[in-house]
């Protein structure tokens, strides 16, 4: 019965963390798009403004929603901000690593491909997506069991 409730407990709050995180990814993007395709700003200048707004968003919806923390907001502020520094370096290595290697063709763009020239979405742009799901993944786990953990 425990381990049932436990379980219940991490599917509401990977639940809610997508939700968060599906509103912070919208906004990250909208940020980055903005930068990168009407103002002309580099990757490396859109990506981290955009990420920036994001991750301020992402701390005070997780702590006070879907992990509802106890440990004090200096503390977990600390904890997330490291957590969501380590998660983005991840997710730039990958930027990086599929610009230099496969800035026309990277992984399932031939099989996104329809859905995102209907949205105008380049590959370039496209290559940020991608590079989100690792952002997440990583960004989760350890927020729940590091960052967000009393």
């Amino acid at each position: 019965m425990l381990k049932s409730l436990k379980s219940m407990k991490i599917f509401e709050q990977a639940f809610k963390f997508g939700i968060v995180g599906l509103g912070n990814t919208l906004l990250t993007l909208l940020i980055i798009w903005i930068m990168k395709e009407l103002l002309g700003c580099s990757d490396i200048l859109s990506n981290i403004t955009g990420y920036a707004i994001g991750i301020v968003s992402s701390f005070i919806f997780n702590k006070q929603w879907t992990f509802k923390s106890t440990i004090s907001w200096k503390k977990s502020a600390l904890r997330f901000f490291l957590v969501c520094a380590i998660c983005w370096v991840i997710q730039w290595a990958v930027v990086v690593i599929l610009n230099n290697f496969c800035p026309d063709n990277p992984p399932l763009y031939t099989f996104f491909k329809p859905v995102l020239e209907v949205f105008k979405i380049s590959a370039s742009y496209y290559i940020h997506i991608f590079a989100m799901v690792f952002y997440t993944l990583f960004n989760f786990i350890i927020n729940k069991f590091y960052t967000f953990n009393a």
